[in-house]
């Protein structure tokens, strides 16, 4: 007998000798059962000294193995959020989750592809099917029976709750086509222990075909996560959550933007090269042509990371994303910067001050070294093989008084005729707001000096939560609008040294689904 390929996903907190040993365990069997290709993608969460020391440890174990594949996640924290991150690491047709203890007996696998060709497009285990079996030593009876009884619970509120015709929507081992996960992915919005239940939401508004099958529980150890007094406090939370998305259709199909409406939207990405799940992720959504602008930090730590993959992406536009408030600055590595100026970094708050909340120009000292630095940053992209066409800039600096003024001359000598202005009265009553009246005071400038730009969207927390709706609104775009995002693969920017650090880092990987969503 012969099996599809299949690609299995463990979530494992950071746990040392444990999650080795089960690793082996796992694969031991699909080496002796699964005639057809595997690879195991182990999922390493939980705290970053953890992470790095479980991940070193695996490596160590399992260096020449290359069915075993090693994913670091940090951040958003949750289970959901662990398998969507490590479900961009999977290459085959098949995929499947289990528990990093391994509490079931991996026939299960086998059986589910039998299910799986039959039609379905997620089979799940059911602990409470009447042919499902228990293992344990006696002295597991207290920490299991609170756990089942907290199912029990959960189980029933999502039921009444939802309509989900499933008796287990919380056991911990699935199988599923790739088309599914993809899917699922693309909606998932609850990052931690509720995850199955968005999983079942989307099935039940897709039609897709759910099957149970039973599982035979294997419980060698107390080993667990889950904190059940933690858990449900979230749950409470999760669940309103997801039962609002399902009042306003998230989980109903969607019809696909056209080509037409797809050429409308100048999606631009900014902070290349801040960290290296940043660019993973726009570098993907660009390679699926839905992100056609990146913006491209010149001083960053990560610029280079995928660069030439960038490059290569047909009719990408790429920007300089001009940068003075993260990191050093390359004026101050060479000396060029006035001590009153820029020969330290300023933090946005110390710029916005000096500009008068936007009423008054900076001081000529710091316009002068903000054109040194502008200049220094184009050159470098350049000279790396950067075709630049356009400029904006982190934190959107290049909006306050007098910058543009000092700036856009040089920038049209070096090619960069076309900026940003953000323009977007959807942000009254946010805190953004305050870029729209930045750019009404620039709009001046930018005309005099001859600079094109776009009409404007700053899409909102919301609109990357209600994908269904903000996709709606984007079908109703009908001149080309600059859209800007902040997209990655998942929150690393904990990673980064204290002078790169930024604040802005777990709500990026909503921002690639929602993105990624677009493209199907």
């Amino acid at each position: 007998m012969v099996h599809q390929d299949l690609s299995i996903i463990i979530p494992a907190k950071a746990s040392g000798e444990f999650i080795v040993k089960k690793v082996g365990v796992l694969l031991d069997y699909l080496q002796q059962h699964w005639h057809g290709l595997f690879e195991v993608v182990v999922c390493i969460n939980g705290e970053l000294t953890e992470v790095e020391a479980t991940h070193a440890l695996l490596l160590t174990h399992f260096k020449d193995e290359s069915r075993i594949v090693l994913h670091q996640h940090l951040a958003p924290a949750g289970k959901g959020a662990a398998l969507q991150s490590a479900f961009l690491s999977t290459q085959y047709k098949l995929i499947a989750f289990i528990d990093a203890d391994l509490p079931f007996n991996l026939v299960f696998l086998t059986d589910a592809e039998e299910v799986i060709k039959s039609g379905s497009s997620l089979v799940v285990g059911n602990r409470r099917l009447p042919t499902s079996r228990v293992h344990l030593p006696t002295g597991l009876l207290p920490s299991l029976f609170k756990r089942h009884l907290f199912g029990l619970l959960y189980n029933r509120a999502v039921r009444l709750l939802f309509g989900i015709n499933q008796s287990d929507t919380q056991c911990g081992i699935k199988l599923m086509t790739r088309e599914f996960a993809t899917k699922l992915f693309c909606h998932l919005t609850c990052h931690g222990f509720s995850y199955d239940v968005e999983m079942f939401l989307l099935a039940q508004g897709h039609n897709d075909k759910v099957s149970s099958i039973p599982v035979t529980l294997l419980h060698d150890n107390a080993q667990s996560t889950l904190s059940l007094s933690r858990e449900l406090i979230l749950s409470a939370t999760s669940l309103a959550h997801l039962k609002y998305k399902k009042l306003r259709g998230e989980y109903q199909p969607r019809p696909a933007l056209s080509q037409g409406q797809n050429k409308l939207l100048q999606i631009t990405s900014d902070d290349w090269g801040i960290s290296p799940a940043v660019n993973e992720g726009m570098l993907r959504l660009a390679q699926a042509g839905i992100i056609k602008r990146v913006s491209i930090m010149a001083n960053s730590l990560h610029k280079d990371y995928l660069l030439d993959e960038l490059k290569a992406v047909p009719q990408i536009q790429l920007g300089l994303h001009f940068n003075v408030t993260n990191g050093p600055l390359l004026g101050q590595k060479t000396g060029q910067h006035q001590l009153d100026g820029l020969a330290q970094t300023r933090p946005l708050l110390h710029l916005i001050k000096q500009s008068w909340f936007g009423c008054h120009s900076l001081s000529m000292v710091l316009l002068k070294d903000i054109e040194v630095e502008f200049t220094l940053q184009v050159k470098m992209l350049q000279e790396q093989g950067v075709t630049l066409s356009y400029f904006d800039s982190h934190h959107h600096v290049h909006l306050l008084p007098g910058v543009i003024d000092q700036i856009a001359p040089q920038a049209k000598n070096l090619g960069l005729g076309h900026t940003r202005l953000v323009l977007d009265w959807t942000l009254l009553g946010k805190p953004q707001f305050l870029l729209c009246w930045f750019s009404l005071r620039a709009k001046g400038a930018v005309k005099r000096a001859g600079l094109s730009y776009l009409p404007f969207k700053y899409p909102g927390r919301k609109q990357f939560i209600f994908r269904n709706r903000w996709q709606r609104q984007l079908a109703n775009v009908v001149e080309p609008t600059e859209i800007i995002c902040h997209p990655a693969t998942q929150g690393d920017l904990t990673r980064l040294p204290d002078e790169y650090t930024d604040h802005y880092n777990g709500a990026r990987v909503d921002e690639f689904w929602a993105l990624y969503n677009l493209s199907r």
